[in-house]
């Protein structure tokens, strides 16, 4: 027949054995003491950067406390544990050996972390010496801002160069405009062209009011005399053709009126047009010299760190703590095991002990 589990036999069974227990998680606790006491100490000194916003002007710092805006803020642990910037203060503070790679000190000694929905960002150093670790993270958090400075000065300075050029370029097509519109006025100008329509088409009304005295005068002679007739029809014919000549030299100085016209009219809208540009060019080279520095985050170090005190590995009584649960569990785990079997050996002995002595 199956026995059940007897829980207070099992009780008794571990009470009858609880020096074991005793034992077992005082050599734990001992054996962790021990290797906690021997194991080298670290550490860990923690700076913290603050990362201010783009200066206000800037249609982005309405999202300066959006979650979005605060997340794409982790870039900036890219910059913190920049490989150059840690083989420096690796460099700068002898922890360079022989067989140690750069990769694996720095997965040991270094930990950035942009804190989730803050623009804090911290840069842990863990070392053996506290003294040695503060500096470096001081030192690593230093370099940091200053590649964030470095690194938008370089690009304000590129957008400057680049307005700057573009300026140039505006201020030579303003002067080729402008000496394109001169020339053309010195070579045959409107105005000169329009005054001398004028002059002439005063003159052609004079000579035809001449020829219509003329006219009149040689229907009379042609009556009268015949000699005066022939003077005055040479006279008609000549005044006559002197019209003629000035309809023709009106008609041609009209036509070149008309293309000069034109011609300084598209002179003048592209010297106007170049102008405009060369203004704006001006106005946003201008506006970029103004907005250097304000146009991009700022890294300020808030908190270089402090020297620590307490080591921060190995943890003690965490240590301490885990080893005698560890020993406890692992001693109640025997323990269960022992009980388990003695009564499973005490159940299949028991047939052997009734056919022998029958009941008691």
């Amino acid at each position: 027949m199956h026995e059940s589990f007897d829980v207070f036999e099992f009780v008794d069974f571990l009470h009858a054995r609880w020096k074991f227990v005793g034992v077992a998680c005082g050599v734990a606790t001992l054996a962790a003491l021990a290797t906690a006491l021997l194991l080298p100490r670290h550490y860990t000194s923690t700076a913290t950067i603050l990362i201010d916003p783009p200066a206000a002007g800037d249609p982005r710092v309405a999202t300066a406390l959006s979650t979005v805006y605060l997340e794409s803020l982790k870039t900036y642990e890219l910059l913190a544990a920049n490989d150059q910037l840690f083989l420096r203060a690796a460099e700068h503070f002898h922890l360079l050996n022989s067989g140690t790679s750069v990769e694996s000190l720095k997965r040991r000694v270094l930990k950035v972390d942009k804190l989730r929905d803050t623009r804090a960002l911290q840069i842990s150093v863990t070392l053996p010496d506290p003294r040695t670790a503060q500096a470096m993270a001081q030192f690593i958090s230093e370099g940091a801002v200053e590649l964030s400075r470095s690194g938008g000065k370089e690009a304000d300075e590129t957008r400057v160069q680049d307005a700057a050029n573009a300026a140039e370029i505006a201020k030579a097509r303003l002067a080729d405009a402008a000496r394109a519109s001169l020339d053309a006025s010195k070579i045959h100008s409107a105005e000169a062209l329009r005054s001398q329509v004028s002059e002439d088409t005063d003159l052609k009304s004079r000579i035809e009011g001449q020829l219509l005295d003329e006219s009149a005068e040689l229907a009379v002679l042609e009556s009268a005399n015949k000699d005066d007739a022939v003077a005055a029809r040479a006279r008609v014919a000549l005044l006559q053709k002197r019209v003629g000549d000035l309809s023709r030299r009106i008609d041609q100085e009209s036509r070149e009126l008309a293309q000069q016209s034109g011609r300084e009219d598209e002179l003048q809208a592209t010297l106007k047009a170049t102008r405009t540009a060369y203004e704006a060019a001006m106005q946003r080279l201008a506006d970029l010299r103004l907005s250097l520095g304000t146009r991009s985050e700022w890294l300020r170090l808030v908190d270089p760190g402090i020297v620590p005190e307490r080591p921060s590995s190995p943890h003690l009584p965490l240590i301490v703590i885990g080893a005698a649960l560890l020993a406890l569990f692992a001693s109640l785990l025997y323990l269960t095991v022992c009980f388990t079997f003695l009564r499973a050996r005490t159940r299949y002995d028991r047939p052997l002990r009734y056919a022998t002595h029958g009941d008691d």
